[in-house]
C-alpha cells in the first residue's frame, strides 16, 4: 500500500492505493481531505509514455472521504507507471507524483475427469477451468480441447469452445475395443497447453477385501505365531470359501543354494462361519542353524483367499520382523550409591517379550570384583591347545591365537574367581553377489516450450516391480529436480499407494506404501522453472526399496525445451 500525506496551511491531503496492483483488474484507490479553507478542485491521473488517464475529478468545498474504483491497465509481464496528483484553488495548488506496479499473473487452468480409471467402452465425462491468481473461475476461450489415447493418436477434439458458466463440461464414449493404457487430455490457450492423464483398464472392483492380523515383532523365544486371516464383502459380511496361507522366511538374494529350499509353511484351510481363520505356527520351524546367516531376519506372511463358488481370489500380504531379544531383566529400588563393606538390597523383575512377568525363574547374578583371576584353556580334538591367563595385571588387554585345526570341534574349560569374555571369529571368502533389480523406472517429460523462460512441464514416471512376491514392500521415489525448477508435490499426495511426498532441498521423495506384481504405477509432477539456466544437464530418478535399498533402478530425465 502506498500513501500521499500532506499537512499544508492546517489543510491534511492524503491519497493512498496499493503499491503493486494486478493487470485488468478492478484496483481501489482512497482520497481524504480534512479542514479544506476554499473550494479545491482535485484531480488524479494514470500517466504511460506521455499518455494520461483521468481517475478522479473532484471539486471539494468541504470535508472529503471517498475511495473509487478504477480498471487497471492489461500489460505483458509488468508495466511501471505514475499516479500524478493536482489539487487548486484560489490560494492553494500541490501537485504530488507517485510510482505503481500494474503486473500480470498467469491463469490457472485445470482438467478434472469424473474417475481416474475408465473401462473400455465408457463415457469419460471431464470439466475445464481458467482461475486467476485468486483461484476466481473465469470467463475462457479454448482454441483447442483433445484427447489422445496411449499411442498418442487423437480420438477426440473440440476446437475453439467457450466455457459455459465458467466452466466448460464435456464428455467422450471410448470404443469398446479401446486400448488400455495412460490417456491425455490436453486444453490450448494460445500457447498455454494444460493437460491431464488418465488411465484405461479393465477391471473389476474388488467384492471383498482380506485382512491379516499379524504382530509387527515376533520373538524367536516364543512358540507360537499366532495370526487372524479374515475375508469379508465390501458390505461387512463374511466371506465363505478357502484361504491358502503361506508363511515364508526368505534367503538374502545373494546367499541363495539351489540344493537348499526356502524354508516355509503352508497350509489350506477353510474359513469360518466369520469368514476368517486362526492359524498358528511353531517359531522352531523357521530356525535353521545351519544356514541363519543366511536368512532374512523376518517372516512374509501371504493369504489368498478364495471364494466359493465364483473361485475369485484375493491377495494379501504383511512382513514380521523376527527379532532375537526373549525377554528383559530389570534391577528394581537399587540406591543410587552405596558403602564399601555394606549389603546391597533390591529387587529383579524378569519379563517376556511381550511385557508378561515370568514367575518361578531362576535369576543368576554375577558381580565383578577388583581382584581374581582366570585361566580359559581351549582344546581341539586333535590335540591343539591354547592357554590365557587373565589377572587383574592384564584385564585390559586383549589376548589372540589361532586355531590350527580347522574345521573341527574345540573345548572351554574356564577356572578362576573373575569373569573373562570369550569370542570366536571365523572369516571366509564368498563370491561377489550379483544381484538383480526387481524395481524399474521409467520417465518422461512434456512441456511447451514456446517461451526463454519460465516454462511449466509435466514429468510422468512409472514404477514397475517384476519380483517374486505378489507386492513389494514400501517404494521410495528419489525425484532429483532439474537446476532452476522447483514443484509443488501437493497433487501426488492423493495418488494411487501414496503414503507420503516430501520437498527437501530439490529432491522430491514418494513414500509408495507397495507396488503390485507387473502392474505399472504413474504418477505425474508439475515442475516451473524459476531461474533460467544454461547448458541444463539432466537430473536423476532413483527408485528402491525401503527394506532392502539394494533393491533398485535409476534414469535420467531432461528438458523438452533445451
Amino acid at each position: 500500500m502506498f500513501a500521499f500525506y500532506l499537512l499544508f496551511l492546517h489543510l491534511y491531503f492524503m491519497v493512498t492505493f496499493p503499491a503493486v496492483i494486478e493487470s485488468g483488474s478492478e484496483a481501489k484507490l482512497c482520497v481524504s481531505l480534512l479542514r479544506p479553507n476554499e473550494t479545491l478542485q482535485m484531480t488524479i491521473y494514470l500517466i504511460h509514455n506521455n499518455h494520461s488517464r483521468t481517475l478522479v475529478e473532484e471539486t471539494v468545498e468541504e470535508e472529503f472521504h471517498r475511495c473509487s474504483q478504477f480498471k487497471a491497465p492489461e500489460v505483458d509481464g509488468q508495466s511501471l507507471q505514475e499516479i500524478k496528483v493536482q489539487v487548486k484553488g484560489e490560494s492553494f495548488e500541490m501537485t504530488k507524483k507517485s510510482r505503481v506496479l500494474f503486473k500480470s499473473y498467469s491463469k490457472l487452468t485445470f482438467i478434472q475427469t469424473d474417475k481416474p480409471i475408465y473401462n473400455p467402452g465408457q463415457t469419460v465425462n471431464f470439466r475445464v477451468v481458467a482461475m486467476d491468481s485468486n483461484f476466481v473461475p473465469l470467463e475462457q476461450k479454448y482454441s483447442a480441447v483433445t484427447l489422445e489415447d496411449n499411442n498418442n493418436n487423437r480420438i477426440g477434439q473440440w476446437m475453439n469452445v467457450s466455457s459455459s458458466g465458467l466452466i466448460l463440461q464435456l464428455s467422450h464414449k471410448l470404443n469398446s475395443e479401446a486400448p488400455q493404457g495412460l490417456y491425455k487430455l490436453k486444453a490450448n490457450i494460445g500457447n498455454k497447453l494444460t493437460e491431464h492423464h488418465f488411465k484405461v483398464k479393465k477391471y473389476v472392483l474388488p467384492k471383498f477385501e482380506v485382512t491379516i492380523k499379524a504382530p509387527e515383532q515376533q520373538s524367536v523365544g516364543e512358540e507360537e505365531l499366532k495370526l487372524e486371516i479374515c475375508g469379508k464383502y465390501t458390505y461387512g459380511q463374511p466371506v465363505s470359501g478357502k484361504a491358502l496361507l503361506r508363511v515364508c522366511r526368505p534367503f538374502w538374494r545373494y546367499a541363495y543354494y539351489e540344493d537348499v529350499p526356502m524354508i516355509s509353511l503352508c497350509l489350506t484351510e477353510t474359513l469360518s462361519r466369520t469368514g476368517c481363520a486362526f492359524p498358528s505356527f511353531n517359531i522352531s520351524t523357521f530356525m535353521n542353524t545351519e544356514m541363519e546367516s543366511n536368512l532374512q531376519d523376518s517372516l512374509v506372511v501371504t493369504a489368498t483367499v478364495t471364494e466359493e463358488g465364483t473361485a475369485i481370489s484375493m491377495v494379501k500380504s504383511e512382513n514380521i520382523q523376527l527379532t532375537f531379544q526373549i525377554g528383559k531383566v530389570e534391577f528394581l529400588d537399587l540406591p543410587k550409591t552405596f558403602e564399601r563393606g555394606t549389603i546391597l538390597e533390591g529387587k529383579i523383575k524378569l519379563t517376556n517379550f511381550r511385557g508378561r512377568v515370568i514367575p518361578n525363574k531362576t535369576v543368576y547374578i554375577f558381580t565383578e570384583g577388583s581382584d581374581g583371576s582366570s585361566t580359559v584353556t581351549v582344546k581341539s580334538a586333535g590335540g591343539d591347545s591354547h592357554r590365557f591367563d587373565v589377572h587383574q595385571n592384564n584385564k585390559l588387554l586383549y589376548q589372540e591365537k589361532p586355531l590350527q585345526d580347522v574345521p573341527g570341534k574345540y573345548s572351554i574349560d574356564v577356572k578362576g574367581s573373575t569373569c573373562v569374555s570369550v569370542q570366536v571369529a571365523l572369516f571366509y571368502n564368498i563370491p561377489t553377489p550379483t544381484e538383480t533389480s526387481t524395481l524399474h523406472i521409467k520417465a518422461e517429460i512434456e512441456g511447451n516450450c514456446t517461451k526463454s523462460f519460465r516454462n511449466t512441464l509435466s514429468l510422468f514416471v512409472s514404477v514397475i516391480y517384476n519380483g517374486t512376491l505378489p507386492s513389494t514392500n514400501m517404494v521410495i521415489v528419489d525425484i532429483k529436480l532439474l537446476s532452476g525448477f522447483t514443484a509443488d508435490p501437493s497433487a501426488l499426495k492423493n495418488s494411487q499407494h501414496m503414503e507420503r511426498v516430501d520437498s527437501k532441498a530439490d529432491h522430491i521423495i514418494m513414500y509408495i506404501k507397495e507396488v503390485p506384481r507387473n502392474i505399472p504405477m504413474y504418477y505425474q509432477l508439475f515442475i516451473n522453472q524459476v531461474l533460467p539456466v544454461q547448458n541444463l544437464k539432466p537430473a536423476v530418478i532413483k527408485v528402491y526399496d525401503y527394506y532392502q535399498t539394494s533393491d533398485q533402478s535409476e534414469t535420467e530425465y531432461s528438458s523438452p525445451c533445451v
